[in-house]
């Protein structure tokens, strides 16, 4: 990409936008994180917001794509048998799987490009103070642990801790590090779902790093934020997805999901004011998931996974 300075860099963001050309608007945020000297402003984060909502958004809905047709002609060409099933099939079968994993590569090198910016450039920018509180939360995430209760009860000593409750209560610009450590727990929980092999680790590291950046993020949205702040919001709603897809715990993703719903009931932002919309949008995703899930958590021998 050819050099360009701030302002124009923001330009071709917003015009890669208008042109629905989110993966050429991702790299246009991603070489700015690198360039500019202080923190993203709100509008230059809801901006890589936006750009990488869309870059993986439609990678994961092709992928999907790919995953049924895999499992259906799979599925088709098992129930035949090698004898009966036609050549013609089992040369799709093989092609959907090749094909499956060159989106999976390209899914894991999206989600560890916006990963390095994170880290390098992004938060230290945000909040210089928080590098420590950081590398706390990594090499809990780095630990072996029989299953996630051991980790999250590590998470909880940590933050019940004095020292560590101490560093959130310094964070000055919450937002924006809530924003940007949901967003580590977001891409995490990509790659869980798609392409931890291409990693070189088990997808139980990758489910150990979503949970602790949402957890992370979680203690410092309840420190700094509104319980009907938008992000704060968004937040909880991502963190029950993940207990509900990643985890299998429907029991845990509704707890995340009604705490989160009860908290915001009570402080929703008037009709009009300018959150309104975007807190009521989310308020109902989390009413219709919690609706779903606790369904699915009636049904008789349901087994909820490991937590």
């Amino acid at each position: 990409m050819e050099q360009a300075d701030v302002p124009a860099l923001v330009c071709r963001a917003k015009l890669a936008e208008q042109a629905r050309r989110y993966m050429e608007m991702m790299g246009f945020m991603l070489h700015l994180a690198e360039r500019k000297e202080t923190a993203f402003s709100k509008e230059e984060r809801n901006l890589l917001g936006i750009a990488f909502k869309n870059v993986i958004t439609a990678r994961r809905v092709s992928w999907r794509v790919l995953m049924a047709n895999e499992t259906q002609l799979s599925n088709k060409v098992s129930s035949l048998g090698d004898h009966k099933s036609t050549d013609g099939q089992k040369e799709m079968l093989k092609q959907c799987r090749l094909y499956r994993g060159v989106l999976e590569k390209e899914i894991c090198k999206i989600c560890q490009d916006i990963l390095q910016s994170l880290q390098k450039h992004i938060l230290p920018k945000t909040d210089p103070s928080i590098a420590a509180l950081d590398s706390q939360v990594e090499a809990f995430a780095r630990r072996s642990y029989k299953d996630v209760r051991g980790l999250e009860d590590d998470l909880k000593r940590l933050f019940s801790g004095e020292e560590a409750g101490s560093r959130i209560l310094r964070i000055t610009n919450a937002e924006n590090v809530v924003f940007y450590y949901k967003m580590k727990g977001d891409l995490y929980r990509y790659l869980v779902e798609t392409a931890a092999d291409y990693r070189g680790v088990t997808s139980g590291e990758d489910i150990n790093m979503a949970l602790c950046w949402y957890y992370v993020s979680r203690e410092v949205a309840k420190a700094h934020l509104s319980p009907a702040d938008p992000v704060r919001l968004g937040l909880g709603l991502n963190f029950s997805v993940f207990y509900q897809q990643i985890m299998a715990a429907p029991s845990r993703a509704c707890e995340v999901a009604k705490d989160t719903f009860d908290e915001a009931v009570l402080e929703m932002p008037a009709r009009g004011s300018v959150t309104f919309e975007d807190s009521s949008l989310i308020m109902g995703f989390l009413r219709d998931n919690l609706t779903s899930w606790t369904k699915e958590n009636r049904r008789p021998n349901k087994q909820e996974g490991k937590t």
